[in-house]
């Protein structure tokens, strides 16, 4: 009977210690994944911390053409963070001599500085036979870089 239960006990230890290699691993295992996936989330927050750093820098371009009782103008918008300074527009499209299509106050250019939401426009005066939709090409600076650019068509329709 002695011998018996000495063969359970060791039965019954071994099974406890494997028991215990066996969560043990499992353990390290998930472990592992946990780390890997805590991993992956730096390293993405990172990324995204740094993408909306250097976009909190930009500042984004936009023209829009319209017509207010007949008298055509562009409107110049900042839809970006940061102030866009020195903001110039080069288009043969707006010259009297190739589209046919004057800038009225184009004294104004370059622009000093457009911040965030800001506009300003330019006057129109369109020659009979005009070009109905001229390609500009709008020039800044700011926090990001030197020079940035967009090239935009515009439909005087």
């Amino acid at each position: 009977m002695d011998d018996l239960s000495n063969i359970i006990a060791g039965i019954s230890a071994g099974v406890a210690f494997i028991s215990a290699i066996f969560t043990g691993f499992m353990f390290y295992r998930y472990d592992k994944r946990l780390k890997e996936q805590e991993q992956k989330i730096n390293d993405f927050q990172l990324k995204e911390y740094a993408r909306k750093e250097i976009e909190s820098k930009k500042a984004s371009l936009r023209a829009e053409v319209f017509c207010i009782n007949g008298e055509w103008k562009i409107m110049i918008q900042n839809e970006g963070v940061a102030p866009a300074r020195n903001v110039r527009l080069l288009s043969p499209g707006l010259t009297p001599e190739e589209g046919r299509i004057k800038i009225m106050n184009e004294s104004i250019l370059p622009y000093p500085i457009l911040n965030r939401n800001d506009r300003f426009y330019l006057d129109l005066c369109l020659m009979e036979f005009h070009d109905i939709k001229p390609v500009i090409q709008l020039f800044w600076d700011d926090d990001y870089d030197v020079d940035r650019n967009i090239i935009q068509a515009l439909c005087l329709c």
